[in-house]
């Protein structure tokens, strides 16, 4: 959000930066001062691929050739404030306001610094003295925006709340493997059964997150995360299939420096065509870490209870789960790659062999989110599972065995600050070792999303 509203004052270009060469420079020879455009150039296009640690060191052997020059100090700035080098960026900057007091893209990038270091008086003095300038509207408004945003987060409560409105196709919503396909019974000497027509359906869906966070300390060390989650879907002609969806989570967390420590409690409770179903809780822990200004690792682990209701409460089951994700932002406009591996061991509370729920899962995801401009963005993805059931299934006479690969791809356009609309496309292939469970689906979504 902070790089959005950065982003949106490109216009301002740098106020008056020499080009390459400073003042005190007009007198070195040419082609001294094409070396050094050369290497600057080259630095820049470092910094553009968000390759941050070397563009750092660029531009600081720049900064021993030309340390007058306003423009290599504050790219300078720019790679050590990337790298979270704040002292080295700080002082960065205050040189280029020393040499061109007027840039407001300086005390922009400065009061967005220090919005992220905690220090909420210095980031509103650096906005004041920009809006201290002659600002175009638009811009103007931004940084009052920016302004209101500072005095939120010096609170310790802070809120968020999301609306989403969904217009759904399934293709197959009962997850049925099609007229005209069979499947053996191995169990009963190869016996064939036929599966049922696939059947298609329209859904409309409206869900609602609310997210509450409390500062428990300075700066933000220990806070207090908690979400709300609602979520309903209706069909349009198969009525079975609505699903109805409440969760609650809170988690206590820890920030120091480049690491984030979470300790998530969750409950959660899953409603099918109007009854009661499905109702989850769990407890877990989750450590992050900053690798880079742009890659993020995270491994984190949940211990979760499934109870079901009325009949299927044989299928009740424990859970250890394990994950471990990978985040990689490239570029001012980001690419952005995501990876993600979960395992879980998921044991069955009762030995019930009529309906096993023993499992191993495996799952392994990568997504890609490229950001086009301001407004637009586009998202693809795939997903990988792999199920495997340890009670052999008297009826297929082996254990089953699933696997499932999904492909996905969206698209995203910002309508204005706080709505946005999105679509997307997800084919999925469910193949298995056990007939009525190998089937295909597609589905599609368009989502009207609104943040306040």
């Amino acid at each position: 959000m902070i790089k959005f509203f950065i982003q949106s004052f490109v216009v301002l270009n740098l106020c008056g930066f020499p080009l390459y060469v400073s003042s005190s420079e007009q007198d070195t020879n040419s082609q001294t001062q094409a070396a050094l455009k050369t290497d600057f150039e080259t630095a820049k296009s470092l910094f553009d691929h968000g390759q941050f640690n070397q563009a750092y060191v660029a531009f600081e052997g720049l900064l021993n050739r030309a340390p007058s020059n306003a423009l290599v100090n504050f790219y300078f700035a720019m790679s050590a404030a990337a790298l979270k080098r704040t002292d080295q960026a700080i002082a960065a900057f205050d040189r280029v306001l020393m040499l061109n007091p007027q840039s407001v893209r300086t005390r922009l990038e400065l009061a967005k610094l220090y919005f992220e270091m905690g220090e909420y008086a210095l980031a509103h003095a650096e906005l004041d003295r920009a809006l201290s300038t002659n600002l175009p509207d638009k811009v103007r408004q931004n940084v009052i925006d920016f302004k209101a945003r500072i005095d939120k987060q010096q609170s310790k409560h802070s809120h968020a709340t999301t609306l989403v409105f969904t217009l759904g196709y399934d293709s197959n919503v009962n997850n049925d493997i099609g007229a005209g396909n069979n499947f053996a019974l191995d169990g009963f000497g190869g016996l064939e059964l036929s599966g049922n027509a696939e059947a298609e359906d329209y859904g409309f869906g409206q869900t609602l997150v609310y997210n509450h966070g409390y500062d428990l300390g300075e700066r933000g060390a220990w806070t207090l995360n908690s979400q709300f989650v609602g979520f309903n879907r209706l069909n349009k002609d198969y009525s079975q299939n609505n699903v109805t969806y409440f969760g609650a989570l809170t988690a206590p967390s820890y920030q120091h420096d480049i690491y984030k420590v979470a300790f998530p409690l969750e409950v959660d409770r899953v409603f099918v065509d109007g009854e009661d179903y499905l109702s989850n809780a769990s407890l877990g822990a989750s450590l992050e870490q900053l690798l880079s200004a742009n890659q993020t690792l995270a491994a984190a682990y949940k211990l979760r209870s499934m109870q079901y209701d009325g009949d299927n409460a044989v299928r009740d089951a424990w859970s250890n789960i394990y994950s471990m994700s990978y985040r990689h932002a490239i570029g001012e406009k980001p690419l952005v790659l995501a990876a993600n591996f979960s395992y879980e061991n998921r044991q069955q509370a009762k030995n019930a062999a009529s309906d096993p729920a023993s499992l191993t899962e495996k799952i392994f995801k990568l997504n890609v989110n490229k950001v086009l401009s301001a407004r637009w963005r586009l998202m693809a993805g795939a997903s990988f599972t792999n199920t495997d059931y340890q009670q052999e299934t008297a009826l297929f006479a082996n254990k089953r065995s699933d696997r499932i690969t999904r492909f996905d791809l969206g698209g995203q356009y910002q309508l204005n600050r706080v709505s946005l609309v999105s679509a997307n496309l997800s084919q999925a292939f469910h193949k298995s070792n056990q007939g009525p469970y190998e089937f295909n689906k597609t589905q599609a979504n368009l989502n009207y999303i609104y943040r306040f």
